[in-house]
């Protein structure tokens, strides 16, 4: 039996205005109608008691969170990062992980399952085909150049689960492997190759956009900065309006001024909020992000809501423009918005409740509550 959900008496953010005293009406797995005033009837009514009600976080780059990985070989570990991503406001995620035969046979299942937690959409490889001087915390051995042989050996086992890629446009051979992947389809729909890890020039990452990179993997860091006379591929992705970019607003990744750059240029639909989190189980955090012996940065313990909050005051924009770049936005950029990233008829019933310091206290998947801090502390 399908069960109509009323979430009501909450401020919801849609996708144009700020509904308040507002409510959702989800019939099963869907949203059916969203509105304001007197709410209609429902088989189950959860109040908002004047929270915000928004579209559930997605969460486009995330390799693990709080002691677990999502490569893990045990499902159980696997299920325990993605429900802990949901007590964030997470609702959708796509995971970071090396793009092995191994690994696709441990991830294929888990595609777009919930099971209690956050829902897993794809896959998403950072290697191989990088800079070795721009591979951050990556291990060399994960670097090989583009290789058409290679490549067609990665789609071979992921296809059907690769939603996207990271490549470098400037190593030769590369903007034909873009052609190649953009070619497959993935669980969302053509797989997605992002411009990242990469030591391009200016016009070197141009024509990578200009070839199908749409997508950028966590804008300024594994690049080289960006210069007044030579402006890398931090100017290029900048100044591209079709390319989307990925942000790490953890107050180390990035300094706020640079946030509010970025913001400032790419707009929040042009912006998606990242965490890049890992489980950091066997890495040193210091000064609030994981690192190498040597300092290098390997990844971060940010989570989704802290992201939210922060881009608030990194950039100055307002909390709707923040949940956007935490929604909509990422959405867009994986090809998943027509069923996510808005509260709107039709789409996917994952949403999250949060106060006004996006402190999170309910997240839905599919119509289904996942996380409660009201259960939680009963």
């Amino acid at each position: 039996m399908i069960m109509r959900t009323l979430i009501s008496d909450g401020i919801v953010i849609a996708p144009r205005e700020r509904l308040e005293g507002g409510w959702v009406l989800a019939d099963g797995e869907r949203i059916a109608a969203v509105g304001r005033g007197p709410p209609p009837a429902a088989d189950r009514r959860i109040d908002a008691a004047g929270r915000f009600i928004a579209p559930g976080f997605i969460d486009l780059h995330a390799q693990g969170f709080r002691g677990y990985d999502l490569w893990d070989p045990s499902d159980e570990n696997f299920l325990r990062a993605m429900r802990q991503m949901a007590a964030t406001g997470v609702t959708a995620a796509q995971a970071s992980v090396d793009p092995t035969l191994e690994v696709s046979r441990i991830m294929r299942p888990r595609i777009g399952r919930a099971d209690g937690g956050a829902r897993l959409l794809g896959l998403y490889f950072e290697t191989p085909f990088i800079s070795m001087e721009k591979r951050g915390a990556i291990p060399p051995d994960r670097v090989r150049p583009p290789s058409a042989d290679l490549a067609r050996e990665i789609l071979a086992h992921s296809r059907g689960i690769l939603s996207m890629i990271t490549m470098a446009p400037e190593l030769p051979g590369a903007l034909d492997l873009v052609r190649l992947f953009r070619a497959a389809a993935g669980p969302l729909g053509p797989v997605v190759v992002a411009l990242g890890h990469t030591a391009a020039t200016y016009d070197q990452a141009v024509a990578g956009i200009e070839a199908g990179m749409t997508h950028c993997t966590h804008l300024f860091n594994a690049m080289p900065p960006l210069g007044h006379r030579e402006p890398g591929a931090a100017g290029a992705l900048l100044a591209r309006p079709e390319a989307s970019v990925e942000l790490i607003c953890d107050g180390v990744h990035l300094h706020p001024a640079v946030v509010r750059t970025a913001v400032a240029c790419k707009g929040p639909a042009g912006t998606c909020l990242i965490t890049d989190c890992v489980s950091a189980r066997d890495r040193r955090v210091v000064d609030g992000a994981p690192r190498l012996a040597d300092g290098t940065l390997a990844g971060s313990v940010l989570s989704m809501d802290r992201a939210v909050a922060n881009v608030q005051r990194f950039a100055g924009v307002s909390l709707e423009q923040a949940v956007e770049m935490a929604t909509l936005s990422p959405a867009r950029a994986a090809g998943c918005d027509r069923a996510k990233g808005s509260l709107a008829p039709g789409k996917d019933a994952d949403l999250v409740l949060f106060d006004a310091a996006v402190n999170v206290s309910l997240t839905m998947v599919g119509g289904e509550v996942v996380w409660s801090a009201e259960a939680r502390n009963h």
